[in-house]
């Protein structure tokens, strides 16, 4: 049966992972993707890492932890929802087998060295770090799970019940809760990597690959609050299907961004190989799902027993911002290819046009620009929504300090826009730049201080309330659920803190030191002590040592180093 044979792949998918890492940690250099990737100095663990350092060995993991969860999920739950769960298997293993195809024919891991050397090339010296054992495999083992909801959308599709209810409906929510945390985890991590190894302080610099990462975050997180009010045939039904098709099309997408170089990114692979096949599945995955789509509303067309948004105009509204920021940030990573389209085409018909000779590129300050009125906008429904959702909106305390903080961060926000000298351009233009160019630090600590009073408020609320119910001699027990949600959002009101502290009082200069010379940035100067040579186990590193002090007292030690 179609259950046996997705068994029998994710067991032959296993066999093949368990033979990559035993050929990797016996140093088999006669295997091109082990003699590429490894050496005999390389420490062990990154021997075991390097599975997922090439284009090969990360898409194998990847289909081997994907068709582990739809066996997990559609193939235990079958005997309960037999037919639902065979509609979303079988569109699970056409996402499965195409990725089996471009595995086989792009970059087989197992594919013999033509020459067998006596020693491998060894793992990139910036991908020997901790994080980078880590972090692949938990941001691949996030895109895999968002193919569970996917899947389950598009049975839904498929099935079309006529009192618009879903099978599995919760299980969907939990592995889209699931896949979320881990890439939520995989970010956090490749932040940690990029702080250490590629910018001496800098976490995050919009590289198109890390833009990737985050456009199927900004969706499944608009997902996330989907499920948590869904309700058959309503429009936040309608936006769980779109959203669970549109996130895992985007983790497709970002692996197609960095197999194929469609711009220039430093995580991106070398060999773009037949990356445009990834293309080509994206196309067949929205070409069933518009199909089943038009198919139902043609059904459907005349049902008028859709239920009202009520309270949940606000999760909708929570949508649309997500969407938006993420468009934005998809035009934005894209930009580079699309302005070279431009250029060419406009070469061809106009030949005499004065066309710059190179793609633009957008600065990182474009990206933080463009998106930070959308993430403080967030951060207000973050603070205020989880009241909305309970009470609505009404005249309350928590509604007038919200009024208050959206006032404040306006003004705060306006007060610190400025153009710089010599853009007299006028017009819309620069009115836009104008209206950009404040600086969100301000205003994101108000808003994340409003989300602390009202989580605060929410906590002794919800606290009160089961004391009152156990005081009178009934069983109140804790939700969970309503926890963690709190939990998260706490979470996201502190990232924002270190986000606007880091970047919105960050001091940088520029200097050029000769050993004993020093430099002052703020109220600390660093010394420049000497340059040294360590050697690691298959690498050599080149460290400049620095002193930092505050007046006479010495507060740190820095090392900063290139290997080679």
């Amino acid at each position: 049966s179609a259950r046996n044979a997705t068994v029998a792949c994710f067991g032959c998918l296993s066999v093949a992972m368990f033979a990559l890492w035993v050929l990797l940690v016996k140093s088999d250099f006669a295997v091109a993707y082990v003699a590429e990737h490894t050496s005999k100095a390389l420490p062990l663990a990154y021997k075991i890492s390097a599975l997922w350092a090439g284009a090969a060995g990360s898409l194998l993991l990847w289909l081997w932890v994907q068709v582990g969860f739809i066996v997990w999920a559609y193939c235990k739950a079958e005997f309960k929802h037999r037919n639902f769960c065979a509609r979303a298997r079988a569109f699970a293993n056409l996402v499965n087998i195409f990725f089996l195809i471009i595995l086989i024919t792009d970059g087989n891991p197992f594919e013999l060295s033509s020459v067998v050397p006596a020693d491998g090339a060894g793992l990139n010296p910036l991908l020997q770090h901790p994080a980078m054992v880590l972090h692949p495999p938990i941001l691949f083992i996030g895109y895999a799970g968002f193919l569970v909801p996917f899947a389950w959308a598009v049975a839904w599709l498929g099935t079309n019940p006529a009192d618009g209810r879903a099978p599995l409906c919760k299980q969907a929510r939990h592995w889209t809760l699931v896949a979320w945390l881990f890439l939520t985890g995989g970010i956090a991590l490749g932040a940690w990597w990029a702080y250490e190894e590629l910018g001496w302080g800098g976490y995050w610099a919009w590289d198109p690959v890390e833009n990737a990462s985050l456009m199927p975050w900004l969706t499944a997180t608009a997902l996330l609050h989907c499920f948590r009010t869904y309700k058959p045939r309503s429009s936040t039904a309608t936006w769980t299907i779109a959203l669970s098709s549109v996130t895992f099309s985007l983790c497709v997408f970002g692996r197609f961004l960095t197999k194929y170089g469609l711009v220039d990114s430093v995580h991106a692979f070398s060999d773009p190989g037949l990356g445009i096949l990834y293309v080509v599945l994206l196309l067949h995955l929205w070409f069933v799902v518009a199909a089943l789509l038009i198919r139902n509303y043609i059904r459907n067309k005349k049902d008028t027993s859709r239920q009202p948004a009520g309270a949940n105009g606000f999760v909708l509204l929570n949508n649309w911002l997500f969407i938006l920021l993420t468009f934005v940030i998809f035009v934005g990573t894209l930009f580079p290819f699309l302005s070279k389209v431009f250029i060419r085409v406009a070469t061809f018909l106009f030949s005499n046009a004065r066309l710059p000779a190179n793609p633009i590129s957008l600065a990182p300050q474009f990206f933080t620009r463009i998106t930070a009125p959308g993430g403080l906008f967030i951060l207000m429904l973050i603070g205020l929504c989880p009241y909305l959702l309970g009470h609505g909106l009404r005249k309350s305390w928590r509604t007038i300090l919200s009024g208050a903080a959206v006032v404040a961060s306006v003004t705060v926000w306006l007060l610190t826009c400025s153009l710089p000298p010599g853009d007299v351009s006028g017009g819309i233009g620069s009115a836009g730049r104008w209206l950009l160019s404040g600086s969100p630090a301000i205003p994101c600590f108000i808003f994340c201080g409003l989300i602390l009073v009202n989580l605060i408020a929410d906590f002794l609320r919800y606290e009160t309330k089961i004391a009152s119910v156990r005081k009178a001699g009934l069983n109140s027990p804790r939700n969970l659920r309503w926890y963690g949600a709190r939990v998260v959002h706490l979470g996201v009101a502190m990232v924002f803190i270190g986000i606007a502290g880091s970047g919105g009082y960050a001091s940088e200069t520029m200097a050029a030191l000769r050993p004993g010379e020093k430099v002052r940035i703020g109220k600390y100067e660093l010394t420049f002590e000497k340059l040294g040579a360590e050697h690691g186990p298959n690498f050599t590193t080149v460290s400049a040592y620095i002193s930092v002090r505050d007046g006479d007292r010495l507060i740190a030690g820095l090392k900063p180093a290139i290997a080679s």
